[in-house]
């Protein structure tokens, strides 16, 4: 388990108490020494654990053997053997780190015990330096999230007085300074799927691009771990310069070649960057977000940016309307024309605030699906409000939003159009069961219309397109052939019969029936019954 090592330069005694100490241990590997020089020669070849040295041994002498293993960067236990009990040999070898002074001639005894307390002091040295290295190791996973965080709460402008001071020590000398914000418009490419080292390789080519003496220091947003922040000082580097600008456009399509698209933006120029930083983060990031309008893959600075009159929102225009009547009409590519006409109108004179345009389209689609409730099935009414809303909040660039929002007009009507033909049937159905069961009741078409929340004349003409007659001629022939049903199967008379059915003048009734069925009521009967008894 361990390497031992006896320095004496008595045979007897260097030999006896090797063998003691392996009676006692015998899994240690014990090696012998004459001399302090021998004792090294087999430390140079051997990790030594333990060393049992005498004090008084020719060229080398056990305190010189010492006072060389101190310079070890792990010296081993050391334990000085010796016959005299002089205090200054005692004193001297105490100052050098002795675990134990022994007197000769040494017994199993105290042997044992003191090769015990070795092994403990030895498994207690090792427990520490096992917290030691978990300690620094984590101290050295942790130190650098501390330091993002505290990055991060400085460009929010959440720090001030020490916090302040702590971050200006993690800083280059940076007085005057800007803020550069780059984003990963995706995390993952055909190259690398490791998020982490994505944003590694970013960082790396962003510093590259603004260059070693630039003064620069970069961290990623907490809250959003694919916009990289580059903290970078004016005063070393001119950002702004058309070299510069070369090199950040030559880095954005460098990062193509990875498959990775990225878009960089500049905020303003801050005198004081330690306390003002926050300021020019603001900016750096409401000019990013105008990639929305502008595309990815580019540098972005407010002063290129025309913005709306106000930057609020936004006019409502006829189209919205139109729109409706679009949707209404099933007419799709009609729709969709009007879709892209207010979305183009809301970028012709200036840009608007991306978050506030989102919204406005928002309001605009949910209106055209409030609109049509009554004609959608629930469960797809409700899934469309929620991906109404998500695509809104979550759409990336303005033309990829207005591809969407076409694709979901194209969808909704498509919806509409199934709903109302499915509708359509089942009110029909409904409708013809209904005088199924209500024949002998007084049925009107206007009462029938309203019930179907149709008006009369829509109702007439929709009842005789699917039916292939009218609404009345219906109902007449039902309530006919419910007549002969009971002037088949029952001895009810004539007159019971007509009022059975829904007339009420039973010479009415003997009319109707004829004209329909070529003989009266009663003969009807007549023969119904012959021909039955002929069956028979």
């Amino acid at each position: 388990m361990y390497n031992l090592l006896i320095v004496d330069d008595e045979p007897r005694h260097r030999d006896g108490l090797a063998n003691l100490i392996s009676k006692l241990k015998p899994n240690y590997q014990v090696f012998k020494a004459k001399n302090g020089n021998d004792a090294l020669i087999i430390m140079a070849d051997h990790k030594i654990d333990i060393v049992f040295s005498d004090i008084r041994m020719p060229q080398m002498d056990g305190l010189q053997l010492l006072e060389r293993l101190e310079s070890y960067d792990k010296p081993p236990i050391l334990v000085i053997l010796s016959g005299y009990r002089q205090f200054e040999y005692a004193q001297k070898a105490i100052s050098l780190g002795v675990c134990e002074y022994l007197l000769k001639p040494i017994d199993i005894a105290t042997m044992d015990n003191t090769l015990d307390k070795i092994e403990k002091a030895m498994l207690a040295n090792q427990t520490q330096l096992q917290e030691n290295e978990y300690t620094i190791t984590k101290l050295n996973k942790t130190l650098p999230i501390y330091n993002d965080h505290l990055m991060n709460q400085w460009v929010l402008g959440h720090l001030e007085g020490n916090s302040l001071l702590e971050v200006q020590k993690l800083l280059p000398l940076i007085n005057k300074g800007t803020v550069l914000l780059t984003e990963i418009n995706s995390l993952k490419s055909t190259y690398r799927t490791d998020e982490f080292q994505t944003r590694q390789l970013v960082k790396e080519n962003v510093e590259r691009a603004l260059g070693a003496s630039s003064q620069s220091i970069s961290f990623f947003l907490e809250d959003r771990r694919s916009i990289l922040v580059t903290v970078v000082s004016t005063s070393a580097c001119d950002i702004r310069s058309t070299e510069t600008l070369d090199k950040m456009g030559l880095c954005i399509r460098e990062m193509k070649e990875f498959d990775l698209d990225i878009t960089m933006a500049l905020g303003t120029e801050c005198e004081d960057v330690i306390r003002q930083v926050n300021k020019s983060f603001a900016d750096a990031k409401r000019a990013l977000s105008y990639q929305f309008f502008l595309g990815s893959a580019i540098i972005i600075a407010l002063d290129d940016i025309i913005p709306a009159a106000s930057e609020k929102l936004l006019t409502k225009y006829r189209e919205e309307e139109e729109l409706l009547d679009a949707v209404r009409e099933s007419d799709k590519s009609k729709a969709i024309r009007l879709i892209h006409t207010i979305f183009d109108k809301q970028i012709s004179h200036g840009l608007p605030l991306p978050d506030s345009f989102k919204e406005f389209i928002l309001r605009i689609m949910l209106h055209v699906v409030h609109h049509f409730k009554d004609v959608m099935l629930e469960d797809y009414y409700k899934e469309l409000l929620r991906k109404t809303e998500d695509t809104m909040k979550n759409s990336t660039f303005f033309l990829t939003m207005r591809d969407t929002v076409s694709e979901m007009l194209n969808d909704m009507i498509d919806n509409i159009l199934n709903t109302r033909n499915w509708k359509k049937e089942m009110i029909i159905k409904t409708c013809l069961q209904f005088i199924e069961e209500n024949y002998a009741e007084d049925l009107f078409l206007e009462s029938m219309a309203s019930k179907f929340y149709f008006n009369t004349s829509y109702f007439s003409h929709y009842f005789k397109v699917n039916t292939g007659i009218s609404f009345s001629q219906y109902l007449l022939r039902t309530r006919l052939r419910k007549g002969k049903e009971f002037l088949e199967e029952s001895d009810f008379k004539i007159y019971e019969i007509s009022k059975l059915i829904g007339f009420k003048d039973t010479k009415y009734f003997n009319r109707v029936f004829k004209k329909e069925f070529g003989v009266t009521p009663e003969e009807y009967r007549r023969i119904a019954l012959n021909m039955s008894s002929a069956k028979k």
